[in-house]
């Protein structure tokens, strides 16, 4: 019996009149008929939960290929996943957008990039090239000329930097060239 079973069944008690005609003991007729309509109750009340659940992207499990059909996933940049928990961490991913913070007001900025990597998986370094400017800059910084590629460094194989570059082509602004080097 569960717990909700044994609140139905309690529920159920007190809604008797009282009076000899409608007795409390366990194994008269009038509390088998409660037992019995509280165990009718408490599988009405687990359905209801588990089909209310499957209309939510964090719970579901038998929906969970309808919310990849109206989401357009599996993602093509990184192909059909194998676990569901990884297919429903997919599924909210692309409901919730990407959930990092702009220091600096700006999603180019290295960090945030940076950061959208990490979330996906990969642990990067993020950097442009600019010019060197005195009383902003200081020595020991990297010196560059300002070429419009971004240069993004993660550990990984060449298929992980294929599929970072097909998500980085989603976020990074078009100013940049996207050039990601392994290490």
């Amino acid at each position: 019996m569960s717990t909700t079973q044994g609140a139905f069944e309690q529920a159920l008690a007190h809604l008797l009149p009282q009076g000899a005609a409608w007795p409390r003991d366990p194994q008269s007729v009038w509390m088998r008929v409660i037992v019995g309509m509280a165990a009718l109750f408490d599988e009405l009340h687990r359905t209801t939960l588990q089909a209310t659940g499957e209309w939510l992207p964090h719970a579901t499990h038998t929906r969970l290929a309808e919310w990849e059909a109206a989401t357009d996933l599996p993602d093509p940049c990184f192909g059909v996943l194998a676990t569901e928990a990884e297919r429903r961490a997919a599924l909210l991913a692309r409901l919730r957008g990407y959930l990092g913070t702009y220091d600096d007001s700006s999603p180019a900025a290295p960090g945030v990039i940076a950061a959208y990597c990490a979330q996906l998986g990969y642990p990067a370094t993020v950097r442009y090239n600019v010019p060197f400017r005195v009383g902003r800059d200081r020595v020991g910084q990297r010196l560059g000329r300002l070429d419009g590629n971004l240069y993004v460094t993660i550990t990984g194989t060449t298929s992980d930097a294929d599929k970072l570059r097909c998500a980085l082509d989603r976020v990074v602004p078009a100013r940049y060239a996207l050039n990601i080097v392994l290490s």
